[in-house]
Protein backbone atom coordinates (compact mmCIF):
# COMPACT_ATOMS: atom_id res chain seq x y z
CA UNK A 1 0.00 0.00 0.00
CA UNK A 2 1.56 3.04 -0.99
CA UNK A 3 1.70 6.76 0.68
CA UNK A 4 -1.23 7.87 -1.29
CA UNK A 5 -3.33 5.42 -0.31
CA UNK A 6 -2.98 5.53 3.19
CA UNK A 7 -3.78 8.49 3.19
CA UNK A 8 -6.72 8.73 1.10
CA UNK A 9 -7.54 5.50 3.97
CA UNK A 10 -6.73 7.61 6.83
CA UNK A 11 -8.90 10.26 5.56
CA UNK A 12 -12.08 8.25 5.25
CA UNK A 13 -11.37 6.80 8.51
CA UNK A 14 -11.90 10.44 9.96
CA UNK A 15 -14.97 11.42 7.75
CA UNK A 16 -16.93 8.44 9.13
CA UNK A 17 -20.05 9.51 10.52
CA UNK A 18 -20.15 8.29 14.23
CA UNK A 19 -23.39 7.17 15.75
CA UNK A 20 -26.52 9.24 16.96
CA UNK A 21 -26.07 8.72 20.87
CA UNK A 22 -22.08 9.34 20.62
CA UNK A 23 -22.94 12.39 18.18
CA UNK A 24 -24.65 13.30 21.00
CA UNK A 25 -22.71 13.07 24.09
CA UNK A 26 -20.17 15.36 21.97
CA UNK A 27 -22.38 17.67 21.02
CA UNK A 28 -23.73 17.98 24.00
CA UNK A 29 -20.77 18.84 26.32
CA UNK A 30 -18.58 21.47 24.34
CA UNK A 31 -18.67 24.38 26.26
CA UNK A 32 -20.77 26.12 23.93
CA UNK A 33 -23.59 23.87 24.12
CA UNK A 34 -23.50 23.80 28.01
CA UNK A 35 -23.67 27.32 27.85
CA UNK A 36 -26.48 28.37 25.72
CA UNK A 37 -28.62 25.13 27.04
CA UNK A 38 -28.35 26.96 30.77
CA UNK A 39 -28.99 30.58 29.19
CA UNK A 40 -32.58 30.56 29.74
CA UNK A 41 -31.72 29.71 33.56
CA UNK A 42 -29.54 32.95 33.59
CA UNK A 43 -32.49 34.80 32.10
CA UNK A 44 -34.57 33.71 34.24
CA UNK A 45 -32.64 34.19 36.81
CA UNK A 46 -31.26 37.98 36.33
CA UNK A 47 -34.91 38.92 34.78
CA UNK A 48 -36.08 37.25 38.31
CA UNK A 49 -33.82 39.29 40.52
CA UNK A 50 -34.75 42.66 38.17
CA UNK A 51 -38.52 42.03 38.53
CA UNK A 52 -38.25 41.86 42.61
CA UNK A 53 -35.47 43.86 43.72
CA UNK A 54 -34.62 46.09 40.71
CA UNK A 55 -30.52 45.97 39.90
CA UNK A 56 -29.70 49.14 42.22
CA UNK A 57 -30.23 47.50 45.41
CA UNK A 58 -30.43 43.18 45.63
CA UNK A 59 -32.34 41.69 48.44
CA UNK A 60 -33.18 38.47 47.26
CA UNK A 61 -30.00 36.38 45.25
CA UNK A 62 -28.24 33.29 45.11
CA UNK A 63 -25.21 33.15 47.55
CA UNK A 64 -23.02 31.87 44.62
CA UNK A 65 -24.08 34.99 42.66
CA UNK A 66 -22.88 37.33 45.62
CA UNK A 67 -19.44 35.51 46.57
CA UNK A 68 -18.77 36.10 42.62
CA UNK A 69 -19.88 39.13 42.02
CA UNK A 70 -18.04 40.33 45.39
CA UNK A 71 -14.76 39.01 44.42
CA UNK A 72 -14.98 40.42 40.87
CA UNK A 73 -15.85 43.80 42.80
CA UNK A 74 -12.38 43.84 44.55
CA UNK A 75 -10.20 43.24 41.94
CA UNK A 76 -12.52 46.38 40.29
CA UNK A 77 -14.45 44.76 37.92
CA UNK A 78 -18.41 46.15 39.18
CA UNK A 79 -21.80 45.99 37.83
CA UNK A 80 -25.80 44.49 38.20
CA UNK A 81 -24.76 41.35 35.81
CA UNK A 82 -20.99 41.04 36.80
CA UNK A 83 -21.04 37.77 37.54
CA UNK A 84 -23.16 36.92 34.09
CA UNK A 85 -20.46 38.53 32.51
CA UNK A 86 -18.17 36.77 34.14
CA UNK A 87 -19.50 33.24 32.82
CA UNK A 88 -20.28 34.68 29.43
CA UNK A 89 -16.01 34.87 28.67
CA UNK A 90 -15.30 32.22 31.07
CA UNK A 91 -17.39 29.42 28.24
CA UNK A 92 -16.39 31.97 25.01
CA UNK A 93 -12.61 30.67 26.50
CA UNK A 94 -13.21 27.40 26.71
CA UNK A 95 -15.11 27.22 23.58
CA UNK A 96 -11.96 28.74 22.22
CA UNK A 97 -9.01 26.59 24.10
CA UNK A 98 -11.75 23.23 23.41
CA UNK A 99 -11.10 23.42 19.86
CA UNK A 100 -14.03 22.19 18.70
CA UNK A 101 -16.69 23.99 16.28
CA UNK A 102 -18.53 26.56 16.58
CA UNK A 103 -21.83 25.27 15.40
CA UNK A 104 -25.39 25.31 17.02
CA UNK A 105 -26.03 21.66 17.55
CA UNK A 106 -29.31 20.33 15.74
CA UNK A 107 -32.98 20.78 17.88
CA UNK A 108 -33.40 17.24 19.13
CA UNK A 109 -30.04 17.64 20.81
CA UNK A 110 -31.32 20.16 23.45
CA UNK A 111 -34.16 17.81 23.59
CA UNK A 112 -32.62 14.96 25.11
CA UNK A 113 -30.59 17.58 27.39
CA UNK A 114 -33.88 18.51 28.87
CA UNK A 115 -35.07 14.89 29.37
CA UNK A 116 -31.40 13.93 30.26
CA UNK A 117 -31.36 16.86 33.33
CA UNK A 118 -34.72 15.44 34.65
CA UNK A 119 -33.70 12.48 35.06
CA UNK A 120 -30.21 12.98 36.53
CA UNK A 121 -32.28 15.36 39.21
CA UNK A 122 -34.66 12.26 39.87
CA UNK A 123 -31.77 11.09 42.35
CA UNK A 124 -30.79 13.70 44.81
CA UNK A 125 -34.50 14.72 44.82
CA UNK A 126 -35.01 10.85 46.43
CA UNK A 127 -32.00 11.59 48.60
CA UNK A 128 -33.48 14.62 49.82
CA UNK A 129 -37.04 12.55 50.89
CA UNK A 130 -35.09 10.00 52.56
CA UNK A 131 -32.52 12.62 54.15
CA UNK A 132 -35.80 14.04 55.46
CA UNK A 133 -37.66 11.11 56.68
CA UNK A 134 -34.82 9.86 58.49
CA UNK A 135 -34.38 13.35 60.09
CA UNK A 136 -37.81 13.64 61.11
CA UNK A 137 -38.29 15.53 64.52
CA UNK A 138 -35.05 17.16 64.05
CA UNK A 139 -34.07 21.06 63.71
CA UNK A 140 -34.10 20.66 60.33
CA UNK A 141 -37.12 23.08 58.95
CA UNK A 142 -36.12 21.63 55.23
CA UNK A 143 -33.57 20.50 52.84
CA UNK A 144 -33.18 23.17 50.42
CA UNK A 145 -36.46 24.30 51.59
CA UNK A 146 -38.46 27.71 50.99
CA UNK A 147 -38.06 28.65 54.73
CA UNK A 148 -41.04 31.15 54.40
CA UNK A 149 -40.11 32.61 51.15
CA UNK A 150 -42.61 32.95 48.15
CA UNK A 151 -42.68 30.03 45.87
CA UNK A 152 -42.03 32.75 43.27
CA UNK A 153 -38.76 33.44 44.69
CA UNK A 154 -37.80 29.89 45.62
CA UNK A 155 -38.35 29.69 41.41
CA UNK A 156 -35.98 32.11 40.25
CA UNK A 157 -33.66 31.62 43.23
CA UNK A 158 -33.64 27.76 42.27
CA UNK A 159 -32.46 28.53 38.23
CA UNK A 160 -29.46 30.87 39.66
CA UNK A 161 -28.73 27.90 42.26
CA UNK A 162 -28.54 25.63 39.39
CA UNK A 163 -26.06 27.65 37.04
CA UNK A 164 -24.19 30.04 39.22
CA UNK A 165 -23.29 27.11 41.90
CA UNK A 166 -22.02 24.82 39.39
CA UNK A 167 -20.26 27.36 37.91
CA UNK A 168 -18.19 28.28 41.05
CA UNK A 169 -18.34 25.37 42.82
CA UNK A 170 -17.92 22.72 39.85
CA UNK A 171 -16.09 24.50 37.50
CA UNK A 172 -14.07 27.03 39.00
CA UNK A 173 -13.52 25.81 42.35
CA UNK A 174 -12.97 21.79 41.83
CA UNK A 175 -10.95 22.94 38.85
CA UNK A 176 -8.53 24.90 41.08
CA UNK A 177 -8.45 21.83 43.81
CA UNK A 178 -7.66 19.44 40.21
CA UNK A 179 -4.83 22.48 39.25
CA UNK A 180 -3.24 22.38 43.03
CA UNK A 181 -3.51 18.24 43.60
CA UNK A 182 -1.86 18.36 40.36
CA UNK A 183 0.96 20.86 40.09
CA UNK A 184 1.41 21.47 44.01
CA UNK A 185 0.49 17.80 45.50
CA UNK A 186 1.95 15.84 42.67
CA UNK A 187 -1.21 13.56 42.82
CA UNK A 188 -0.48 12.02 38.95
CA UNK A 189 -3.37 9.95 39.17
CA UNK A 190 -7.60 9.50 39.04
CA UNK A 191 -6.89 9.96 42.86
CA UNK A 192 -6.86 14.17 41.79
CA UNK A 193 -10.28 14.00 40.66
CA UNK A 194 -11.31 11.95 43.44
CA UNK A 195 -10.07 14.51 46.12
CA UNK A 196 -11.18 17.79 44.57
CA UNK A 197 -14.70 16.38 44.45
CA UNK A 198 -15.13 15.73 48.06
CA UNK A 199 -13.24 18.95 48.94
CA UNK A 200 -15.20 21.43 47.00
CA UNK A 201 -18.57 19.27 47.85
CA UNK A 202 -17.34 19.58 51.86
CA UNK A 203 -16.99 23.66 51.16
CA UNK A 204 -20.11 23.53 48.88
CA UNK A 205 -22.33 21.99 51.59
CA UNK A 206 -20.47 24.50 54.49
CA UNK A 207 -21.09 27.70 52.05
CA UNK A 208 -25.44 27.04 53.21
CA UNK A 209 -24.24 27.18 56.70
CA UNK A 210 -21.89 30.84 56.26
CA UNK A 211 -22.45 33.43 59.68
CA UNK A 212 -25.60 35.54 58.92
CA UNK A 213 -27.39 32.73 56.69
CA UNK A 214 -30.72 31.43 57.81
CA UNK A 215 -28.76 27.77 58.28
CA UNK A 216 -25.94 29.93 59.95
CA UNK A 217 -24.00 27.26 62.62
CA UNK A 218 -23.04 28.68 66.13
CA UNK A 219 -21.88 26.22 67.97
CA UNK A 220 -21.74 22.36 68.24
CA UNK A 221 -25.48 21.80 68.94
CA UNK A 222 -26.14 23.32 65.61
CA UNK A 223 -24.00 21.41 63.55
CA UNK A 224 -25.53 18.07 65.38
CA UNK A 225 -29.12 19.13 64.29
CA UNK A 226 -27.89 19.81 60.79
CA UNK A 227 -25.73 17.11 60.23
CA UNK A 228 -28.25 14.86 58.32
CA UNK A 229 -28.90 18.44 55.65
CA UNK A 230 -25.01 18.87 55.73
CA UNK A 231 -23.86 15.12 54.44
CA UNK A 232 -26.93 15.44 51.52
CA UNK A 233 -25.31 18.63 50.37
CA UNK A 234 -22.04 16.91 50.41
CA UNK A 235 -23.12 13.84 48.94
CA UNK A 236 -25.42 16.10 46.54
CA UNK A 237 -21.96 18.52 45.68
CA UNK A 238 -19.89 14.96 44.61
CA UNK A 239 -23.01 13.85 42.26
CA UNK A 240 -23.19 16.91 40.32
CA UNK A 241 -19.37 17.02 40.22
CA UNK A 242 -19.92 13.22 38.74
CA UNK A 243 -22.29 14.78 36.25
CA UNK A 244 -19.81 18.05 35.64
CA UNK A 245 -17.10 15.85 34.79
CA UNK A 246 -18.83 12.93 32.74
CA UNK A 247 -21.55 14.87 31.36
CA UNK A 248 -20.74 18.82 31.27
CA UNK A 249 -21.53 22.02 32.85
CA UNK A 250 -25.19 21.76 30.99
CA UNK A 251 -26.31 18.54 32.24
CA UNK A 252 -24.99 19.57 35.82
CA UNK A 253 -26.86 22.71 35.87
CA UNK A 254 -29.72 21.44 34.79
CA UNK A 255 -30.10 18.52 36.59
CA UNK A 256 -29.48 21.12 39.80
CA UNK A 257 -32.15 23.72 38.93
CA UNK A 258 -34.65 21.02 38.35
CA UNK A 259 -34.08 19.27 41.34
CA UNK A 260 -34.45 22.63 43.10
CA UNK A 261 -37.73 23.46 41.39
CA UNK A 262 -38.76 20.04 41.74
CA UNK A 263 -38.74 21.07 45.90
CA UNK A 264 -40.68 23.94 44.62
CA UNK A 265 -42.99 21.91 43.29
CA UNK A 266 -43.72 19.61 46.25
CA UNK A 267 -44.12 22.41 48.85
CA UNK A 268 -46.44 24.40 46.26
CA UNK A 269 -48.69 21.39 45.72
CA UNK A 270 -48.12 19.92 49.04
CA UNK A 271 -48.57 23.32 51.53
CA UNK A 272 -46.94 22.40 55.23
CA UNK A 273 -45.42 19.24 54.17
CA UNK A 274 -41.57 19.86 55.52
CA UNK A 275 -39.08 19.74 52.68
Amino acid sequence: MNRATMSSQRSSEEKQPIGVYAGYLENSSTPLTCFFFALPLFLVYHGGLWWLNGFSELRWANAADIAIANTLGRLGMVGPLISFVATVVVFLSMQALSGKLWRRPPPLTWLMMIVESFIFALPVFMLSRLVMSLAAGTELSAVDGGGGISWQVNMILSCGAGVYEEFLFRLLLMGMFILILDKVFRVRSGWKYVLAALLQAFVFAASHHLPGGPEAIAGLADFQGYLPVFAFRTAAGVYFAFLYVERGFGIAAGSHALYDLLIVALELLMPGLEI
